[in-house]
């Protein structure tokens, strides 16, 4: 019998039985429960029972049994024999249909307080596709993207006016416009209380390399004052003395929600008022066409490293870390706009701009980057800018600027795939004709020594001093987003 067979057919499984990637499950650490529980008795302090969704081990039911509270814990999986809790072995999301279903006046469950460190599993996971329709009906409202966005969804529902929520997940939802739905969600049927953002290192004992949040919610908007936020520490330990600093950190809901209209209400955590404020000024779509490319549907067949017929066509997929200038040129099959006559899985979008010169911007990994895009080329799903020779060296050095790093990756979006809509919304500067020529040539300058492989650092120097000045930012802003770039990937 295989791994994944035995995870789905014992009732009690033992650890090397488990394939985390299937179950989602990941045990919450021991001083994140106690945390949560003491946040939840500290906001609602009369409460008596309480309901994990998806309690694993008890890991984060245990503390507050420790307070006498009466607790009710779910899961598909009886991960051990006996359990402290009122353990029912059951799927939740079957469970909450029902419940839901069971008459017009439902006005909640019985509950005080929710707690859960729900499955990390996207819409690929068996569960989901298996289940895809009638899924879909049930949670139409914010869509089936992943279990943890269902079962937060579900839990809100469940709620009484009051009860309070405590969360530990993957914090795509926080910026990813995947999960817009559920963050609308919450803001209109729940308070906001806490977002916390976890180290990226939390988990990579238990071999996750996840990057996780803690949020604490109360049903109902009566409740709301301002949110305690700690954006993200570079590690564990630094973590552990954050949580027991009892200097909070709070701001208004209005401080943490990127709420115009060419948004999508993104949770921006310790955003610094003058560059929020930038998110006032035209966007990239207001004075550039930001578009994607092709999709092939199988880049092994109609792709090639080498330029050997039938695929010479320049291509650019993704400039990785590169600025200014990229190398990494692959070629197209010539008769691309045949074959996806012929290939429905192969896409050409925006053919009126095939072939015109622009920006090719980073797709994939956490850097965000810019570099040329040569006319007569083409190139993937990744963003591309197409724009007039006057306006390519100043925009790509805007690009290339630490400002810009930090809008994307620190508000814009904070995981996942860097796409054409995410681009488009990067505010641009109201530069003068004097400042954009001063960028434009130290951004043809960088281009040629970044494509003679040379050290670059000096002209990024100079094109940040512009940004800094011209966006207005004051030193303890500079500071911050030169520190988020220094740690990108930790900080992320």
């Amino acid at each position: 019998m295989g791994r994944k067979a035995k995870v789905l057919s014992e009732k009690i499984v033992d650890d090397e039985y488990i394939d985390k990637r299937l179950v989602g499950y990941y045990s919450t650490p021991d001083f994140i429960s106690e945390y949560i529980k003491d946040r939840l008795i500290e906001i609602k302090g009369d409460g008596k029972e309480l309901l994990d969704p998806c309690c694993g081990r008890e890991e984060m039911v245990l503390p507050f049994l420790r307070e006498d509270i009466k607790s009710d814990g779910i899961d598909l999986i009886r991960y051990k024999n006996e359990y402290s809790c009122n353990f029912l072995n059951t799927d939740f999301i079957k469970f909450y249909y029902d419940k839901i279903n069971e008459g017009s006046n439902f006005n909640g469950l019985k509950y005080d307080y929710y707690i859960l460190n729900p499955p990390y599993n996207c819409h690929e996971v068996e569960y989901i596709r298996k289940n895809k329709d009638i899924l879909r009906h049930v949670f139409n409202d914010v869509g089936t993207s992943n279990m943890y966005s269902m079962f937060i969804s579900a839990v809100i529902d469940l709620a009484k006016d009051g009860a309070v929520i405590g969360i530990i997940t993957q914090d795509s939802f926080l910026s990813s416009k995947t999960y817009k739905k559920l963050r609308k969600k919450i803001l209109e049927k729940c308070s906001i209380h806490e977002i916390t953002m976890c180290p990226t290192d939390l988990f990579l004992k238990q071999g996750a390399d996840v990057r996780t949040s803690i949020l604490i919610l109360q049903k109902g908007l009566d409740y709301q004052r301002n949110i305690k936020i700690n954006n993200r520490c570079l590690s564990t330990k630094d973590f552990k003395n954050k949580l027991l600093d009892s200097d909070k950190q709070l701001y208004s809901l209005n401080e943490v929600i990127l709420d115009s209209k060419k948004d999508n209400n993104e949770f921006i955590i310790e955003c610094p008022s003058d560059i929020k404020e930038l998110f006032n000024l035209p966007r990239v779509e207001d004075k550039f066409k930001c578009i994607s490319g092709i999709s092939t549907g199988n880049d092994k067949k109609y792709l090639s490293i080498e330029k050997i017929e039938p695929f010479v066509v320049p291509f650019y997929k993704n400039p990785g870390k590169d600025k200014f200038f990229t190398n990494k040129e692959i070629y197209l099959d010539r008769n691309f706009l045949d074959i996806e006559k012929i290939k429905p899985n192969f896409i050409v979008r925006n053919k009126e701009y095939l072939y015109k010169s622009g920006i090719i911007c980073s797709s994939m990994g956490v850097q965000f980057t810019a570099c040329v895009l040569p006319i007569n080329s083409t190139f993937g799903v990744n963003s591309c800018i197409i724009c007039d020779e006057e306006d390519k060296y100043w925009l790509l050095a805007y690009l290339n600027s630490n400002l810009v790093t930090y809008i994307v990756r620190g508000i814009l979006i904070r995981s996942n795939m860097i796409t054409s809509g995410y681009v488009s919304r990067i505010p641009v500067l109201n530069f003068s004709k004097e400042i954009k020529d001063e960028l434009s040539s130290l951004g043809k300058v960088a281009y040629l020594y970044s494509k003679e492989n040379k050290d670059i650092n000096l002209f990024l120097e100079g094109i940040n001093r512009i940004i800094n000045k011209e966006a207005k930012l004051s030193s303890k802003s500079i500071l911050y987003i030169n520190e988020f770039k220094k740690e990108l990937i930790r900080l992320t």
